[in-house]
């Protein structure tokens, strides 16, 4: 199976320094959320050498609730220190502020806190190019579209192959192919949630700035991740076993409504019932951490 004809994203991550990379963080990302997937094509047994490319409508993402605004953390107000004198008294010593952070902190920050958070191998892979702070707010960017950029994940595919279970005529998604993503899901679901958290705060306003640098709004960059975690938790939770269908070399869902979901919640499914509740577990923590006060 295919996650998605083509995830295109709505802009090109440039080699400058400064233009774009979630929270994982995303999840971390975020996102890490978010963050953190690697994505495979489930190809026929026998694959024909040559099959002419198909023109794919992509779906379109589900309909959800309106998207809350993460909180804006308020400043820490500045640290004084005193200094005794002769008489007694003490006189505040203003400390001066620390500068602002540069992308090149935000980069060294993410990989410190992503390790800080438990990342495994699986996850770090993500931030160890050049600017993981760009990739990662691309990233979620497109995840809070529904879409996977596979072409910029630096993360390996799974080694088993993708198997099916044939009853007469009918095939079905094989139980057995839900442990390629047996490890991944550790990953994800053993991240510290509150170390993600604090981890976007401290970013935040460097993401905002990379986010504006995509030509998207510095403002939606926290509700894009919200609207990952929300399309994360509106996954369907579909009782085995899930029917495919042959098409040219890859299977699909045989159920059209399963089929015309968005590339993430088609991936969440493959990765079977029990990764996906775990998965949706993880994703509700975070959420619930992002939006408190």
């Amino acid at each position: 199976m295919r996650a998605e004809p083509e995830e295109v994203s709505r802009h090109n991550v440039k080699p400058s320094r400064f233009p774009f990379v979630e929270l994982l963080l995303a999840l971390g990302v975020i996102a890490a959320l978010a963050a953190f997937w690697f994505w495979s094509e489930e190809k026929k047994p026998e694959e024909t050498a040559a099959a002419l490319p198909e023109v794919v409508v992509p779906a379109q993402p589900p309909e959800l609730p309106p998207t809350p605004d993460i909180p804006v953390r308020e400043e820490v107000v500045t640290v004084t220190e005193t200094t005794a004198v002769e008489t007694d008294t003490t006189e505040p010593v203003e400390t001066e502020a620390p500068p602002p952070l540069t992308v090149a902190d935000g980069d060294a920050i993410l990989r410190q806190q992503l390790s800080a958070a438990g990342a495994g191998a699986p996850l770090t892979r993500l931030v160890s190019g050049e600017q993981p702070l760009d990739l990662s707010a691309a990233l979620i960017d497109g995840l809070g579209r529904g879409i996977i950029l596979r072409k910029m994940l630096p993360l390996e595919r799974p080694k088993q192959a993708f198997s099916v279970d044939r009853e007469g005529d009918s095939l079905y998604m094989s139980p057995a192919s839900y442990n390629r993503y047996n490890a991944f899901t550790d990953a994800v679901t053993t991240l510290n949630t509150s170390v993600l958290v604090e981890t976007f705060h401290t970013l935040r306003p460097l993401y905002q700035q990379t986010y504006e640098q995509l030509g998207l709004d510095p403002e939606d960059f926290d509700n894009a991740i919200i609207r990952t975690l929300d399309m994360v938790l509106a996954t369907p939770e579909i009782a085995e076993p899930i029917a495919l269908k042959p098409k040219s070399v890859v299977y699909v869902y045989a159920d059209p409504a399963l089929e015309s979901l968005p590339a993430l919640q088609k991936q969440l499914l493959r990765m079977g019932p029990d990764n996906l509740r775990r998965i949706k577990k993880q994703a509700r923590v975070l959420r619930e951490g992002l939006l408190a006060q």
